[in-house]
């Protein structure tokens, strides 16, 4: 008996108890601007591609930093179908020269160019507001030291502690 009882102790020690959750080691992501793009780093890994970060970026469990993501990929993807109507007009054109006017093409052409451009801006600063809040969420206790002088001449200094709940 006495045995039994220490075997289902001893497997009961394995598993998580208190219904607490193992705390995922979250790192800070450094965004290097480029001449022709934006490089990501994140845990020491250089990251070319936006979408690659939504792994960390959601394992912060923040809503503000999932609606701003999730955000910058719905406007991604309406890029990418917005995108696709230039390539239409231009294939249905070289097949029907005299149905299409150029007037037509170049106003098409260059109207989803604005509104693509558009998005994309609007896309990347929704980026750029997920991870500045992530940052800022995974942010861990800082304390800081201030000193100051009064009109007397006499020092005064002051500790901050920052801590997030």
């Amino acid at each position: 008996m006495k045995t039994k009882i220490l075997i289902c102790f001893l497997l009961c020690i394995g598993f998580k108890t208190f219904a607490q959750e193992e705390k995922r080691t979250l790192y800070p992501i450094t965004v290097q601007r480029q001449l022709f793009g934006v490089k990501f780093i994140y845990d020491r890994q250089i990251i070319d591609n936006a979408s690659a970060l939504q792994i960390p970026l959601l394992q912060a469990r923040d809503t503000k930093v999932n609606v701003e993501f999730l955000t910058y990929k719905q406007q991604q993807k309406l890029v990418k179908l917005i995108n696709i109507i230039p390539a239409g007009v231009s294939l249905y054109t070289i097949f029907n020269r005299d149905k299409v006017s150029s007037g037509f093409y170049w106003s098409t052409v260059g109207s989803t160019l604005l509104i693509s451009t558009y998005l994309n801006v609007k896309a990347n600063i929704h980026l750029s507001n997920a991870i500045n809040r992530y940052n800022e969420v995974i942010r861990n206790n800082e304390i800081g030291l201030n000193v100051q002088t009064t009109p007397d001449h006499q020092a005064i200094v002051g500790v901050g502690l920052k801590h997030n709940f």
